[in-house]
Formats: C-alpha cells, sequence, structure tokens
C-alpha cells in the first residue's frame, strides 16, 4: 500500500510529477476505505486515493479493490454532464488499485463538518439537488453509461450487504422489510446512481462546490441517492436538536431542487423513499458503519425513527419531520 514514504516515488514513476521537486505529503483522513494521501509541489496539487480491500471498521468489512476504476470512470462521467462540480482526474493505475485527481483548495471544507459545526447553508442542498437530477436524467438512455457502471457488484459489497444485510441479521424481526427493499435496489436499473450521496463527500468554498466518493457508482434506482442524503440530513437533525429547523429546510431546499430537475426520471414515490430512509437509519445504528457523532440517546431515536418509517412509511418530508419530533419526546 502507499504511504507518505512512497507516493511521491509512485508518482514519479506515473509521469504526475517531475523528479527532483521538493514536494509536500499530508495523509488526509475522513473515510474509512482508501488510503489518501495530498502531493503538492511547485506544479501539482492532486490527491492519490488507493482503494484498501478491508474497510478500516470495528466489523469485518470487505470490498473489491477495483472499485478504484469504477470510480474513476463515474468521476469522468460527473464531470461531462456537469462540469466544475468535481475534481478532474489526473491518472488512473489499475495494478495498484489507484487514481490521482486534483485536489480542491485548501481552504475548502466537507459540508459534514460545516453541518456539524452549526452552518447549515440552504444553497448548498439546492445545489446537489440539481447536480444530482443533472446525473439521473442524463444517464436514463440504456447506452448512456461505460460497460464499468452497468454492474451492482461494488453496490452490492458497499452498500447493500454491510448496510442492508447486516441491520436484517442483527434485527430479524424487520428483515423481510429490509431485505425486501434491498431486492427493489438490485432490480431497478434505471440510471446512474452515485451510491454514496453523502455531506462527508461534499466540498465547499464560496459559493462553489464539489462531489467526491464515487467508488460505490452504479447503475441502480435514483430514489437511493435521494434517501442516502436525507438519512444523513435526518441524522445530523437527530445529533443537534437545536439546528432542527435549519437541517429540515437543507432537506426540503435539496428535494425542491431535485424534482424540478429530474423531470423524465421516474418519479419518486416518496413512501417508497423513506422506506429506504428508514433503511439506512437503522443501517447507522447497528450496520457495519455507524454514525460516529451520534450519542447513546441518539441513536435510540434514530433507531425508533427507522424502526417507525419502515413500518409505516411517510408519505411526505414533513410526515417524517413530524415523526421524528414524535419519537424524540
Amino acid at each position: 500500500m502507499l504511504d507518505a514514504g512512497s507516493v511521491v516515488g509512485y508518482l514519479v514513476g506515473r509521469g504526475v510529477l517531475r523528479e527532483g521537486r521538493a514536494v509536500e505529503v499530508e495523509a488526509l483522513g475522513g473515510g474509512v476505505s482508501n488510503v489518501v494521501l495530498a502531493v503538492r509541489d511547485a506544479e501539482r496539487d492532486v490527491v492519490v486515493k488507493q482503494a484498501l480491500a478491508k474497510l478500516r471498521v470495528a466489523e469485518e468489512w470487505y470490498a473489491p479493490e477495483e472499485r478504484s476504476m469504477v470510480e474513476a470512470v463515474a468521476l469522468e462521467l460527473a464531470g461531462e454532464l456537469t462540469p466544475g462540480a468535481v475534481p478532474r482526474l489526473v491518472d488512473r493505475d489499475p495494478r495498484c488499485h489507484s487514481l490521482t485527481m486534483e485536489r480542491a483548495p485548501r481552504e475548502w471544507c466537507d459540508w459534514k463538518g460545516l453541518l456539524l459545526s452549526g452552518e447549515q447553508e440552504p444553497w448548498v442542498a439546492t445545489r446537489l439537488g440539481e447536480l444530482l437530477a443533472t446525473w439521473h436524467t442524463g444517464t436514463l438512455a440504456p447506452h448512456a453509461l461505460p460497460e464499468e457502471l452497468e454492474s451492482v457488484s461494488h453496490f452490492e459489497h458497499l452498500r447493500l450487504g454491510p448496510y442492508y444485510a447486516t441491520v436484517a441479521a442483527k434485527a430479524p424481526e424487520l428483515a423481510p422489510d429490509v431485505l425486501g427493499l434491498a431486492e427493489q435496489l438490485r432490480q431497478s436499473r434505471a440510471c446512474f446512481v452515485h451510491g454514496d450521496f453523502s455531506p462527508k463527500n461534499v466540498l465547499v468554498g464560496g459559493r462553489a462546490l464539489w462531489v467526491v466518493d464515487f467508488e460505490a457508482a452504479h447503475r441502480g434506482d435514483p430514489a437511493f441517492d435521494v434517501a442516502f442524503m436525507l438519512c444523513h440530513l435526518v441524522l445530523k437533525s437527530i445529533h443537534l436538536p437545536g439546528r432542527s429547523e435549519h437541517l429540515d429546510a437543507c432537506a426540503l431546499a435539496f428535494v425542491r431542487a431535485y424534482e424540478p430537475g429530474a423531470a423524465g426520471a421516474p418519479e419518486l414515490c416518496w413512501p417508497y423513499v423513506l422506506s429506504h430512509v428508514a433503511c439506512l437509519l437503522l443501517a447507522r445504528v447497528r450496520g457495519k458503519s455507524p454514525a460516529e457523532y451520534l450519542s447513546a440517546s441518539g441513536k435510540e431515536v434514530a433507531w425508533r425513527l427507522g424502526v417507525s418509517l419502515l413500518h409505516k412509511p411517510a408519505g411526505s418530508l414533513a410526515e417524517l419531520f413530524s415523526r421524528r419530533e414524535h419519537v424524540r419526546q
């Protein structure tokens, strides 16, 4: 695996850097599935991302390292559909399961950190809704995606197994509903799906943003991306009850921007979307990647809300917000 001591020689060998220049190397955190290293010299400022076979979580979680090449293809596709909304790919290396991309400006921050610090800017949510709608509607044609994105294998390893199947195994009473929803995701082959559309994968600076981390991308069900973002916003509203109104405003802004832009894509069925929000809430409590910022009481609220939404799906965001407040009492 690459590290701070070997990455410069690696990039010189790949032709990304020139030999003999002064170079700064920084190990970046924020993820469990990759080695991520930032490298800068006088000409280049890049991030090298190398897929791990075993993810850095408490439970056993393995995923094919070949997903790095899926991410490279998805990154290029998103860049073509929405120029300036994703980092530019500099190099890909199938042998080392790594890719190199341009780095965001140093003053940019991830949206997750901003949300948790109390900075809720609805314009970010609006822009994300617009981008997601463009990706979904722009890839509806049968041959709109590269071959690498036609497989759901990486999505299975990164989402359906560690999220849905793990919850079903730990809560057998919920298994029929959870596994049924997972099967619907397997069967839906509508369009490009990011697969990890969450605040931690959004970098924000001024009035600009990038979306990153496309390793779970595939042709699938657009409802999953919508549900994934909403789940994260709901989790943060549980963690920060005093900021619920602002986080709810972000959720509404996201949906209001997405729905008009997604005209022509499969229409969102809100009970179905919010059933997936339910599964994802449950997964962030008892799945293989629990939300690290939730307190014990927050986990209890998230679990109870997930069970409630799974047994009786909400028909709207307003109903979801109301159900959350009821569960909190």
